[in-house]
């Protein structure tokens, strides 16, 4: 018998992510996400693009008695896969570093076994948390605010005028109470585009295509993040 084959899987990542997010119409993006990832204004600066990939997550979002996260554009959650994926799950940490219509943030993130999340989302050995906590991001407990169940449709690709790559979806999002997670309180769809190249060509072709897509769709960029809205549903009275 050979030796078990190891896990080269990251169980530990730290990134950056540049990020332009639009709300759109939730029966248009469920109805025919792949019309708006056709869409022409993606072909005037993208090349090499693959083909739509479905993803379907459930991400709990945390945070504690403050609400101290969602009041300040971070967001701490655990993202579980289902289907194909099922067998992997994160702990990720968004932290907005600057949102100027793009979202600039770091991001941290721990891989752990799907049937461990319960007793990981208040631990220090989890990287994420513990970066929030030795950052002051956070103080006393942390507990569930909020559930995103998404169908994400996705397509990787790279710029046209540079060698960076980067993705673009279409989510469409159902928000749930941790208390009762079988029951959509809200929903909501978007289009986003991201790329995690640090590079200024890279940034720069982000934010040319970012014009184009708020032209297009005649709206400006969305100023929520997903955890935000997440947790609003269930704290209506916290919304800022």
């Amino acid at each position: 018998m050979g030796a078990p084959v190891r896990d080269k899987r990251p169980t530990r990542t730290v990134g950056v992510e540049y990020e332009y997010k639009w709300c759109v119409d939730t029966i248009d993006a469920a109805k025919d996400p792949h019309g708006f990832l056709s869409a022409t204004v993606f072909d005037r600066h993208l090349g090499d693009v693959s083909d739509v990939v479905t993803v379907v997550q459930s991400t709990m979002y945390l945070d504690d008695e403050r609400l101290a996260l969602a009041d300040a554009g971070h967001s701490l959650g655990c993202v579980v896969n289902t289907g194909a994926l099922s067998s992997i799950a994160w702990i990720r940490l968004k932290q907005t570093i600057l949102w100027t219509g793009r979202r600039d943030c770091l991001e941290i993130a721990e891989r752990v076994p799907p049937e461990d999340i319960g007793r990981l989302v208040d631990a220090r050995e989890v990287l994420p948390i513990d970066y929030a906590r030795r950052t002051g991001m956070v103080s006393g407990r942390l507990a569930p605010v909020g559930v995103a169940t998404q169908t994400r449709y996705k397509r990787t690709a790279v710029f046209t005028d540079s060698p960076a790559g980067m993705a673009y979806s279409v989510d469409v999002v159902e928000f749930r109470s941790p208390d009762d997670p079988a029951t959509p309180l809200s929903r909501y769809s978007c289009l986003e585009i991201e790329t995690n190249g640090s590079e200024h060509h890279a940034l720069r072709q982000l934010d040319r295509l970012a014009d184009d897509i708020t032209d297009w769709l005649g709206t400006s960029q969305e100023t929520a993040t997903k955890g935000q809205l997440a947790t609003w549903v269930t704290h209506p009275d916290h919304r800022s």
